[in-house]
């Protein structure tokens, strides 16, 4: 026993818990039997709501039983068809008159001519997707089969050279990657 204590009192996390949870369940069992007084003294107008307790995970098989008020007339069912009245209806069909029957045939008829248009449009666009395609690859050919590339160095300026020298160092790779010319001496 004095072991038990010498542990709680080594470890003050375990200790507050410990103390919490007393606390918390007394002043559940307090308030309890105060409910319990206070029904026995009056009759409430309202029923009361009933606090459902916090559940936690019990160690053993504990069956509860909930918790039933004599006292009260039972409440009527709720039903969902009272608060949806149309779903619970089957849907009433209209009545099909013979203009509504044709205006319909038409609305049908002009769907299938725009899906009709919509899919010609289409294949022209997949066309000229192809061919643009085609043109392009034919252009790189075309610059890969010919002419080496001329970057009309002759005609260089000195301030030219000096530019590409300065976008040469900025876009490089920088200098800490760069190979050292010379080997740094250990020490």
């Amino acid at each position: 026993m004095s072991g038990l204590f010498d542990f709680l009192f080594a470890n003050p996390f375990l200790l507050i818990l410990l103390i919490g949870g007393l606390v918390s369940f007394f002043s559940r069992i307090g308030q309890a039997t105060q409910q319990q007084n206070n029904r026995g003294e009056e009759e409430p107008e309202q029923p009361p709501v009933e606090q459902q307790p916090q559940q936690r995970p019990q160690r053993g098989p504990v069956q509860t039983q909930p918790r039933v008020d004599h006292r009260q007339p039972k409440q009527q069912e709720i039903r969902w068809e009272d608060y949806f009245p149309q779903e619970s209806a089957p849907p009433a069909q209209p009545d099909i008159q013979p203009a509504s029957v044709e205006a319909s045939e038409r609305a049908l008829e002009k769907t299938e001519k725009l899906q009709e248009r919509r899919h010609q449009l289409q294949e022209r666009v997949n066309r000229f997707k192809e061919a643009e395609q085609n043109l392009a690859s034919r252009k790189r050919d075309e610059a890969n089969a010919g002419e080496p590339l001329d970057l009309n160095l002759s005609q260089l300026s000195g301030k030219e050279a000096m530019k590409a020298v300065v976008l040469a160092e900025i876009l490089g790779p920088p200098k800490g990657r760069k190979l050292a010319k010379y080997p740094r001496r250990q020490y």
